[in-house]
C-alpha cells in the first residue's frame, strides 16, 4: 500500500497516520491476523504499550489504532531496521508524488517484488 503525502509533517505523526491507514485497510479486507512492521520504533513502542498514549495529535492517532487493532484475532507490532525495510522506504517515495492511494492485494509492482527479496537478505 503507498498513500498520497499530505504536504510536510512530523515523521511520527506519518508513520502513525500510515500504520492507522493500514490498519483500517486491513480491516476491510476481513483480514483477522496481522503483523505490522515499522522501522520509528516509537511508534512500535508505543502500539505495544499498556501506558496511555501522548496527549497530542500522535497520542490520538495512537489511541485510534489501539482501538483498531481489537478487530482482529492477532495483531503483532514488530520494529524493523532500516536496512531491512527498504520496501517502506520506496512506497513512501512513491507516495509522496502520488495522486491517489494505491493499494494491492494480489498482483503489486515488479519494484516491490524485487526490494521485498533484497530486505529478505539483509534480515
Amino acid at each position: 500500500m503507498a498513500c498520497k503525502g499530505q504536504g510536510a509533517v512530523v515523521a511520527e505523526v506519518a508513520e502513525a497516520c500510515s500504520l492507522r491507514k493500514a490498519l483500517k485497510w486491513a480491516q476491510d479486507l476481513c483480514l483477522d491476523r496481522i503483523i505490522v512492521e515499522s522501522d520509528c520504533a516509537n511508534i512500535i513502542t508505543a502500539m505495544n504499550s499498556d501506558l496511555p498514549p501522548w496527549n497530542s495529535n500522535l497520542g490520538l492517532i495512537i489511541s485510534d489504532s489501539r482501538m483498531l487493532m481489537t478487530s482482529f484475532l492477532s495483531c503483532r507490532f514488530q520494529h524493523t531496521r532500516r536496512e531491512g525495510n527498504s520496501v517502506t522506504h520506496e512506497l513512501a517515495k512513491r507516495a509522496l508524488h502520488a495522486e491517489a492511494d494505491e493499494h494491492w492485494v494480489d498482483d503489486v509492482p515488479e519494484i516491490v517484488v524485487h526490494l521485498v527479496m533484497g530486505d529478505k537478505s539483509n534480515i
